[in-house]
């Protein structure tokens, strides 16, 4: 616990915003993403009404910048292979996993399910480059996110509160 008190005395001596950029940061990389970056919040000791929301919007963010950027993408390789006469390249093991599990599970379904198998960050960019609309991707992994944060972020705020 010694730990624990010496982090939250050092987050709590830091300036507001640092904390916030802290929580942003941490929602940006992968596998921690905006559940991580909830539960390091509340090791930290940081206000949950702030913590929380903050890792969601940060990973929000950084996912709609993948799906957006991978769209494009998707766009200039398809009318570049559209203008050449050429047919599309085998995609590799992960995406085929991905494909197999968009066509049985849909969009909510992968969105909703991605995180326990592959970092959301993959997971959109996938999506996006399969075609599907960068609105309804954007949509799903928000939702996705936000739940998970929510969820795991309250977890973890209640067991600290439970346990000091």
């Amino acid at each position: 616990m010694d730990f624990m008190s010496n982090l939250q005395s050092f987050t709590e001596s830091l300036p507001t915003a640092l904390q916030f950029l802290g929580i942003a940061v941490a929602a940006f990389v992968p596998y921690i993403e905006g559940e991580g970056a909830a539960i390091i919040g509340a090791i930290a000791g940081i206000n949950p009404w702030i913590a929380i929301p903050v890792a969601i919007i940060a990973n929000v963010a950084l996912v709609a910048l993948i799906v957006l950027t991978f769209e494009r993408i998707r766009a200039g390789i398809v009318n570049r292979r559209i203008a050449d006469g050429k047919t599309p390249k085998p995609t590799s093991e992960k995406q085929q996993k991905v494909r197999r599990a968009l066509d049985k599970y849909g969009v909510p379904g992968v969105s909703l399910l991605g995180p326990f198998l592959l970092p959301t960050y993959f997971t959109a960019a996938a999506l996006a480059s399969f075609g599907v609309g960068k609105g309804r991707v954007i949509v799903w992994q928000a939702v996705a996110i936000a739940l998970y944060a929510v969820v795991f972020g309250a977890l973890a705020y209640g067991l600290i509160n439970a346990i000091s």
